[in-house]
Parts: C-alpha cells; structure tokens; sequence
C-alpha cells in the first residue's frame, strides 16, 4: 500500500472541497482520501491510501487527464508538494513521475 500526503492551493477552497472529483475517479481503484484544508486559506490537501502502486503509475502516464482536472477544480500548479510516507517504498519510475508533477 502506497501513501502519499499531497497539498496545494486552490482558487476557491470551499469549492474544491465540495466539488473536487478525487474520490469519483479512483475511489473504483479501492484509493481512499482525507481531506485537509489550512482555515482561512486556499491551502487544500489529502492523504490517499492506494492499494496498487501500477494504478498510480498509470494515471500520472495520462498527464493530459491529469492536468485537466486539476485546471478544472483550479488547482495552482506552481503550489503542488507530494509527500511520501517513508515507511512505503516506492518503484523509481513511479517517484520520477511524481517529481514531474512537483
């Protein structure tokens, strides 16, 4: 099991959380979230559980899927950090597609 802290700023947080679709598009692959949000700040972020690291390696292949969603629940993409759980290792391909997205 892969876990992964992800933070970054949003233009409008109160609607990200209402309307962000993390849960609809992997939530099929057994990923679980906890959502985060700094008070009085666009500052968003969560804690995904994925069950299969291959999953994570296919969605950031589709960077152009990716990259829409995130324009469209208006994420700022300079903001994004991922941090891994050091207790999980992960496959070298799989961390070099994160850093892309860092």
């Amino acid at each position: 099991m892969k876990k992964l802290f992800v933070t970054y700023q949003v233009k409008d947080a109160d609607w990200w959380l209402l309307n962000n679709k993390l849960e609809e598009t992997v939530g099929h692959l057994g990923w679980r979230f906890e959502f985060f949000r700094k008070q009085n700040s666009n500052l968003v972020g969560y804690i995904v559980d994925i069950p299969n690291e291959d999953d994570l390696k296919d969605i950031l292949l589709n960077s152009a899927l990716v990259s829409t969603r995130l324009k469209e629940h208006g994420v700022l993409f300079e903001t994004i950090e991922v941090l891994e759980a050091v207790t999980d290792r992960v496959k070298p391909e799989v961390t070099q597609l994160l850093k892309n997205f860092s």
